[in-house]
């Protein structure tokens, strides 16, 4: 059961309670309790029981049936009571309440209106005898006439409030319109190395560090770094869920620190570390490690830090649940891109082919044959373009890359007529979310330009992923490029180099000796850094 349904259940359950209390409580002040014991035991069955009809959360019409029901009984047992003996007035504010905890404004109505038919019909036919017989049917009619009313705008609230969304596509604009509402109205953002950095800065407000890194957890269990303090090197700690003062963290939930280095304990010693949990609820999605030389920090500065964690962690974890949406929708309009190419341009340049086929039937006149064949050579280079384009754009990218990046380079090495000598040693699990994507088409946009441009007869791709970063290197033995120029005109590589930047990485283009050029991206996870 969520938080907020366990709270709500909670403060029902206290209303219920202080309703029953005031009702003995009258009972005692009127000295009636000795006769209104059965009230009071009708009173305490009913409360306990739609207490625990309340923590039923299947079928979910339930949770807004009890409340009502509860009114109608409340209302029954005060109408049977004798007249004067009546303490069990008191209980009938307590189904109002309890409806407006779960439907709100339409629950009260529905509650008191309900409650008030009870009465009334009750009232009526209790003095039947003393009233004429066509105000009693008439009553009565009214009541029956109020109660169906009161059933169909039920009946209706009911469907509103439990049937689910028309389409999928209503549930998803719905959410998608407040996302970007909110995203809009965060102060930080929604970018996770950002986002870190800022977790960092406010830590050292609370427990000033010489070093600090923020770790999250992959889907596959390795601890990704996100950010760290400007001067350490990546991969300087390596967090561990099994051992040492992370793995006590860890299992602890709670920020743990100890004299010594992240490397072992040292009694005696200046310096201190400690190990910050982040914390989702019960969910754990992450570390934070800092030290210093100056000895261990105050134990209410470290709760502090805690609380400071916890926040930070909520909004890491929103932030990479943007990402998996940002991809989500990046994925679905490349997809729109590549069926508009191949339903559109991709169809009217074949037809073009074909027609330039026909007139090269059509002539004998050598000069008239050269210029078609050219023409006809001219159109097959940008179907197949427009081929490798919409292969591109179709090609979807997971945490692993190397798959996708082998089939690539191998077509495009079939298309162009190229030798392909390939290299790939991936451990997916290293790189933080939404870069492996971006590395995949700066290699797809390198292996173009070399196919396009270069004239080139050997490819050479290699592509590591370590504990350190990511490595990519694509080189060809084509025409290469002017010496420290890289081509800066480039409309690709302005593409490659801006997606470098997005995750951090380092991109250079170079000749090759003896000819040819070279793309190399360098990439250390978590190099981006916090200056101190």
């Amino acid at each position: 059961m969520s938080e907020a349904l366990a709270s709500r259940r909670t403060r029902e359950g206290v209303a219920r309670g202080l309703g029953f209390a005031a009702v003995v409580a009258l009972a005692f002040l009127t000295g009636d309790f000795a006769k209104s014991t059965s009230q009071i035991v009708w009173l305490a069955a009913l409360a306990i029981a739609a207490t625990a009809l309340g923590f039923i959360r299947r079928p979910i019409w339930v949770r807004f049936a009890v409340p009502l029901a509860e009114a109608g009984a409340a209302a029954l047992i005060v109408i049977t009571a004798m007249p004067g003996d009546r303490p069990s007035i008191v209980y009938l504010v307590v189904p109002p309440i309890t409806a407006a905890l779960s439907m709100g404004v339409s629950g009260v109505t529905a509650s008191i209106a309900l409650e008030v038919l009870i009465l009334v019909v009750g009232t009526v036919i209790r003095r039947s005898e003393d009233l004429p017989i066509g105000l009693v049917d008439l009553t009565v009619a009214v009541a029956i006439g109020i109660a169906l009313g009161l059933g169909a705008a039920l009946t209706a609230h009911l469907r509103e409030r439990t049937a689910p969304p028309r389409t999928d596509y209503d549930a998803a604009r719905r959410l998608l319109t407040s996302l970007r509402d909110i995203a809009r109205q965060l102060p930080g953002g929604l970018e996770e190395t950002a986002l870190a950095e800022a977790a960092i800065g406010r830590l050292g407000d609370v427990l000033p560090h010489d070093r600090a890194e923020v770790f999250v957890r992959s889907d596959g269990g390795a601890f990704l770094p996100v950010a760290r303090v400007a001067g350490m090197d990546a991969g300087d700690w390596l967090p561990s869920t099994h051992s040492g003062i992370w793995g006590q963290a860890w299992d602890s939930g709670v920020a743990v620190q100890r004299l010594g280095t992240m490397d072992g304990p040292e009694l005696g010693s200046t310096q201190a570390c400690a190990v910050i949990p982040l914390r989702l609820g019960d969910r754990r999605i992450g570390l934070v490690g800092l030290e210093r030389v100056g000895g261990l920090w105050p134990i209410d500065d470290l709760g502090e830090a805690q609380l400071m964690a916890d926040e930070a962690a909520l909004r890491l974890d929103t932030a990479r649940l943007f990402d998996e949406v940002r991809d989500l929708a990046t994925l679905e309009e490349r997809r729109r891109l590549a069926r508009e190419i191949h339903d559109g341009i991709a169809q009217e340049v074949a037809g073009l082919g074909f027609l330039v086929d026909d007139a090269l039937r059509a002539t004998d006149e050598p000069t008239a044959h050269t210029s078609l064949q050219r023409i006809r050579d001219e159109l097959t280079r940008i179907v197949t373009e427009l081929r490798m384009s919409i292969y591109d754009l179709r090609s979807e990218v997971g945490a692993g890359i190397g798959d996708a990046l082998s089939t690539h380079v191998r077509s495009v090495g079939a298309e162009a007529g190229m030798t392909v000598h390939l290299v790939l040693d991936e451990d997916e699990t290293r790189l933080p979310p939404g870069v492996a994507p971006e590395i995949l088409r700066i290699a797809q946009e390198a292996v173009a330009n070399a196919r396009r441009h270069s004239q080139a007869r050997t490819l050479w791709v290699t592509y590591r992923v370590t504990e350190g970063g990511a490595f990519l290197r694509v080189a060809d033995d084509g025409r290469g490029i002017p010496e420290g120029r890289g081509r800066p005109d480039s409309f690709g590589l302005q593409i490659m180099r801006e997606r470098a930047a997005r995750i951090g990485a380092s991109l250079t283009v170079k000749r090759r000796t003896p000819n040819g050029t070279v793309v190399e991206l360098s990439l250390q996870t978590g190099t981006r850094e916090v200056g101190r």
